[in-house]
């Protein structure tokens, strides 16, 4: 591990090493100088201080100056230490062509000029601290790049970024489970999908591309690894450069299958509630209408006292059975059929109350008798009603009630 700025200098020559000791040692003050006499001691040297740069003689006993390039490059601690390379002998074209070959950062023939030396060594330098910078930049890179790769595994949703041709550049596990998808299996998004759903991929991702839109969204059916169908949400973005270059999109999917499924069990179940209801409001209503019967025979009673009770009783609670039965059924239903009411009243406007309540009836398919045990009037009132609402609503002779209110929901 680097703990301080080091310049290491080889050489079998003490003399020499001395020499370029003085000559760089009150220029560069922030560096350590430490010397090895052969090229074994100095890999050693090299792998414990990782010197910032390495001075060395070509020619030297037990090991020369290429040999010892040779030895730092097979350390991955080392490979990348510049080394100069000096010599008195080794010094034609040949030699300094074999040197860079090599992997000598630098040549320098002896006898060594100091300005020469001090001007090689603090350019080799200036490009250490520029490698050391690039690194670090690197290492930060990669580990926002690490971070950001983690993220995108973690998020359940599955993710995936392809350029504007279509080339897939990531996606998360979500993405490559969900799809079976890997770099070596497809060259384009669109691959992944059959000839119809790619053709609808690709004409949202137009609109994107024409910078038409800054995001679309949509739903259509796919099937999937597993080789199950699936209703996905495809959300999708443009993704842009510094220079406001579009480089790609960036897709997210959302899986409403199971959403849906909910649902729909849901609505049955409603439905179910709701048909349950219905039956037991008329059944309900036609046992009203006997009790109504026998109050009516206490109507025609020769006591005043017995036919104003007998009136009392029939009036409130009709009106009673009247609102009770209507609240329950309309919450049922409402749970059902959402937003019918609304959707029909955005056309229909003026609808009263009562034709409000007659064009949920018929929704549900009631006949002219179960709404009557359920309103408390006679069939021929209904009849009358629902002739009324027929031309208030416009519907033609030839159409039902229930197939023209099935298209409000």
């Amino acid at each position: 591990m680097k703990n301080e700025l080091t310049i290491l200098v080889v050489d079998d020559d003490p003399l020499a090493i001395r020499s370029i000791f003085d000559a760089l040692g009150n220029h560069f003050e922030n560096y350590n100088f430490i010397q090895a006499n052969n090229g074994s001691l100095a890999v050693e040297l090299a792998l414990q201080k990782l010197p910032q740069l390495i001075i060395t003689d070509w020619e030297m006993p037990r090991m020369s100056g290429i040999q010892l390039i040779s030895h730092l490059k097979n350390h991955s601690e080392t490979a990348d230490i510049p080394v100069l390379m000096a010599t008195g002998v080794m010094t034609s074209p040949e030699n300094l062509r074999t040197a860079l070959d090599a992997g000598a950062a630098d040549f320098i023939r002896k006898p060594i000029e100091v300005v020469e030396l001090q001007a090689r060594v603090r350019n080799l330098l200036s490009i250490v601290s520029y490698i050391e910078e690039f690194k670090q930049i690197n290492r930060t890179i990669t580990d926002t790049n690490s971070f950001l790769e983690n993220l995108l595994n973690v998020t359940p949703y599955p993710l995936v970024y392809y350029d504007t041709n279509g080339v897939i550049l990531t996606f998360n596990r979500s993405f490559a489970e969900t799809f079976n998808a890997s770099f070596d299996k497809q060259n384009t998004y669109y691959e992944l999908f059959d000839g119809a759903s790619a053709l609808i991929h690709k004409q949202y991702d137009q609109e994107i591309l024409n910078r038409k839109v800054n995001l679309v969204r949509y739903e259509i059916q796919v099937t999937i690894a597993d080789g199950s169908k699936h209703d996905l949400v495809f959300t999708k973005v443009p993704v842009w450069n510094k220079e406001n270059e579009l480089k790609g999109i960036l897709g997210v999917l959302g899986d409403l299958t199971e959403l849906k499924q909910e649902f729909q069990n849901d609505l049955i179940q409603k439905k179910n509630e709701l048909a349950n209801i219905s039956i037991r409001l008329v059944q309900n209503s036609q046992l009203n209408e006997k009790l109504m019967k026998d109050v009516q025979q206490l109507k025609s009673s020769n006591d005043p006292k017995a036919r104003k009770l007998a009136a009392n009783i029939e009036k409130n609670y009709r009106l009673a059975m009247n609102k009770s039965l209507w609240f329950e059924f309309e919450k049922r239903f409402n749970e059902v059929h959402v937003n019918f009411y609304n959707k029909l009243a955005n056309i229909y406007r003026d609808l009263t109350p009562n034709e409000r309540k007659l064009c949920a009836f018929l929704k549900m398919g009631l006949s002219t008798k179960e709404i009557g045990a359920i309103t408390f009037q006679n069939a021929k009132s209904i009849d009358m009603a629902r002739y009324r609402l027929r031309k208030k609503l416009g519907i033609p002779n030839n159409e039902s009630f229930f197939s023209f209110l099935s298209r409000f929901g």
